[in-house]
């Protein structure tokens, strides 16, 4: 696993260290507010159309791969089927030692169980794939018929604006943040919740808000991991040798519920990286099934 987000040596490195630097930038607390306001005038797209036109998006924010979206998509979707649908996973698992140790004992003592246990309102979880086959969706915001928007405003590890950037952050020692003043102010009230805090645009928070105003049965659950998957300050804490959790001031007892859920998610849209793609037909017979269940319309409002 530690081959993946390698942002020291990846063949990628100048590719996405530049796609960083114009992100810290540019993702201003004015930015994000004028691209909410553009992108919630909302038209009706065929969701089959869209999934199709991941194979012609490339995230140049990814140190590990250069394949079509599409790939992605179907692996994350498949890795999820595979590794969480019977829910028995305990929790401790998905930490690795160092950022468990760095738990209060509050949240040891909550999640020393299973994902079954912990979220034992939730009955239904064939949701959770169709989420892991969707989520990037909002990346087709690169392509010219949804606005052509450069890749800082699309892809990438998202953060609060409005708040100072966290040191466990991508690239945080080269200062490209200082250049910002939206990452340099605390703003939000402590503990406040994510839902009230504005983040950086991106394909996250355009999937999330079209979700949001479409005809689904999705739970509020799916909502919440769309809009907050690459929230990995968050949610994937110890990595690239820092040793906190990003962010722990802004989170409410809501968004330390869903972190479990959100790190199992993590694993799956991370670690499911690789080459093999199955024809797109097997794709549609397997997923309209569950099209039918959770998008019966099969259509969404971006």
């Amino acid at each position: 696993m530690t081959k993946y987000r390698n942002y020291k040596t990846s063949v990628y490195q100048e590719r996405v260290e530049n796609t960083y630097k114009k992100m810290l930038e540019n993702q201003t607390i004015k930015y994000v507010k004028k691209m909410k306001h553009k992108y919630s005038k909302s038209k009706e797209y065929n969701i089959w159309d869209l999934i199709e036109k991941l194979d012609s998006i490339l995230d140049e924010s990814d140190p590990d791969s250069d394949l079509p979206q599409i790939y992605h998509a179907y692996q994350t979707g498949e890795s999820i089927k595979k590794k969480y649908l019977n829910q028995d996973t305990k929790i401790k698992s998905l930490f690795d030692q160092k950022e468990w140790d760095l738990l209060s004992d509050k949240y040891k003592n909550q999640y020393n169980t299973n994902l079954k246990e912990f979220y034992h309102q939730i009955k239904d979880w064939e949701w959770l794939q169709l989420i892991g086959f969707i989520h990037d969706l909002g990346k087709v915001m690169i392509l010219d018929e949804f606005g052509s928007l450069p890749q800082w405003s699309v892809v990438g590890d998202t953060f609060p604006v409005g708040q100072k950037l966290s040191s466990n952050y991508i690239f945080y020692n080269k200062n490209y943040h200082k250049n910002n003043s939206s990452l340099l102010l605390n703003t939000y009230s402590n503990n406040c919740g994510f839902d009230q805090v504005e983040f950086s645009w991106g394909h996250d928070e355009y999937l999330a808000s079209s979700l949001e105003r479409s005809n689904i049965n999705l739970p509020k659950e799916a909502i919440y991991l769309v809009r907050y998957h690459s929230f990995y300050s968050w949610h994937n804490c110890t990595k690239n040798s820092c040793s906190k959790r990003g962010y722990v001031e802004l989170a409410n007892d809501y968004d330390w519920y869903m972190l479990p859920l959100l790190k199992a998610f993590q694993k799956s849209d991370l670690y499911s990286k690789t080459h093999l793609m199955p024809k797109i037909d097997k794709i549609k017979e397997e997923y309209n099934k569950l099209f039918d269940i959770y998008i019966p319309i099969k259509t969404l409002y971006l």
